[in-house]
C-alpha cells in the first residue's frame, strides 16, 4: 500500500494520540505514511449558512488529500466516551462533499489514554461509522495506560505485548486478502443469525476457543445439566446439545444489541421453549452479556427467567 494519510482527532497541542500516531510511522518508516496535522487547516465550526455560501478552501485540501491516498491511520481521543468534537466537526464537512469520503479505501483506527481502556469504547462507536463513511475498517488498536506503555523519549511502545498487538493490527491493515473487520455488535448479531438458522457449526466458530460461558449461574455443573459454567469452544459445543436435548425453539427473537465499554456487548429479547419433558411452553425475557475479542466471544453471559422454566419443566400427573 502507498501514500497512507495518518492523522489524529484532537486539536490539544500535547496530545498522547499524537505521540501514538507518530510512533506509527516512526515504528512502520518502510512504508509511505504522511501525517498531516489537523490543527494547521483553518476550518469552521459547520454551519448551514456558511456550507450555503461555500465549501471552505481547506476542507476541500483536504478532501483532495484524501482522494490522493490509499488508507487512512486514525488516532482518536475519547472525550465522555465519544469522538472529540474537533473531529467530529471535519467529518461534518468532509460529508457534504460526499458521505463516502473514505473511497472504499483501507482504514486503522487507533487511540490512547491514560487509563487502562485505551479509549477503546468509543472506537467501536466510530468502526460502526467508517462503513457508512466509505471505509474499510480493517483493524482496531487501543493503548492503555499511556503513561505506563510509552515511552515519550524514545516516542515508542515499550509494553512487549502491546507491541505485538500493534503489530498485528497494522499488517492486518496493510494486507490486501484480509477482510474489513466486524465491530463487536456485528460478531454477536451474526451469533444470533446463526443460533436462530439452526447453524450450530457456525455458533461454534463464532465462540473463542478460550471462551468462558454462564448459563444462568456461575457455578459448576453436571455434564448434561444447562445451566452452570462452560469452558472453551470444546464444552460450548455440550452448551448447544444441552439446549437441543432440552427444548425445541418455537420462538426467538432479538430486540436490541449495543455496544458498551470495554468489548462488551449487550443484548436482549424473548423466546418460547417447547420443555421437551414436559411439553410445557417455556416463555421468557432473556439477557446476554458477551465480551468480544478477535471477532470472537471470549465472554458469554446468559440470562432467563429460571423459575418460568422450574414451572414449565414440571410434569402434572392425572
Amino acid at each position: 500500500m502507498k501514500n497512507i494519510l495518518a492523522f489524529f482527532g484532537s486539536n490539544n497541542p500535547d496530545s498522547i494520540n499524537e505521540k501514538l500516531v507518530q510512533s506509527v510511522i516512526q515504528k512502520y518508516s518502510d512504508y509511505d505514511i504522511r501525517f498531516i496535522d489537523l490543527k494547521n487547516f483553518d476550518i469552521p465550526i459547520y454551519s448551514q449558512r456558511i456550507h450555503s455560501e461555500c465549501i471552505p478552501q481547506s476542507i476541500q485540501d483536504l478532501y483532495e488529500m484524501f482522494r490522493e491516498s490509499e488508507g487512512f491511520i486514525i488516532a482518536s481521543p475519547e472525550h465522555n466516551g465519544l469522538p472529540t468534537a474537533f473531529l467530529k466537526n471535519i467529518i461534518d464537512w468532509l460529508s457534504v462533499i460526499t458521505q463516502k469520503f473514505f473511497d472504499n479505501k483501507p482504514v486503522l483506527l487507533l487511540s490512547t489514554s491514560p487509563g487502562f481502556t485505551g479509549a477503546r469504547t468509543h472506537l467501536g462507536l466510530l468502526a460502526n461509522l467508517v462503513p457508512l463513511w466509505g471505509g474499510k475498517l480493517k483493524a482496531t488498536y487501543s493503548l492503555g495506560s499511556f503513561e505506563s506503555n510509552f515511552d515519550v523519549n524514545t516516542k515508542r511502545i515499550k509494553n512487549d505485548l502491546e507491541i505485538e498487538k500493534l503489530d498485528k493490527a497494522f499488517n492486518t491493515f496493510i494486507n490486501k486478502d484480509t477482510k474489513a473487520v466486524k465491530n463487536n455488535r456485528e460478531v454477536v448479531k451474526s451469533y444470533f443469525k446463526a443460533f436462530t438458522n439452526g447453524n450450530l457449526d457456525e455458533v461454534l466458530n463464532i465462540f473463542h476457543p478460550n471462551t468462558y460461558i454462564v448459563s444462568v449461574k456461575e457455578e459448576e455443573r453436571p455434564i448434561e445439566q444447562l445451566h452452570g459454567i462452560y469452558r472453551t469452544r470444546q464444552e460450548a459445543k455440550q452448551f448447544l446439545k444441552n439446549i437441543v436435548a432440552l427444548f425445541e425453539t418455537k420462538e426467538f427473537t432479538v430486540d436490541t444489541v449495543v455496544e458498551a465499554e470495554g468489548n462488551l456487548v449487550i443484548a436482549k429479547g424473548k423466546f418460547s421453549h417447547l420443555v421437551k419433558s414436559s411439553g410445557k411452553l417455556f416463555n421468557s425475557d432473556w439477557v446476554q452479556l458477551c465480551i468480544v475479542e478477535d471477532e470472537m466471544i471470549k465472554e458469554y453471559r446468559f440470562y432467563e427467567d429460571s423459575a418460568a422454566l422450574i414451572e414449565a419443566s414440571s410434569i402434572e400427573f392425572a
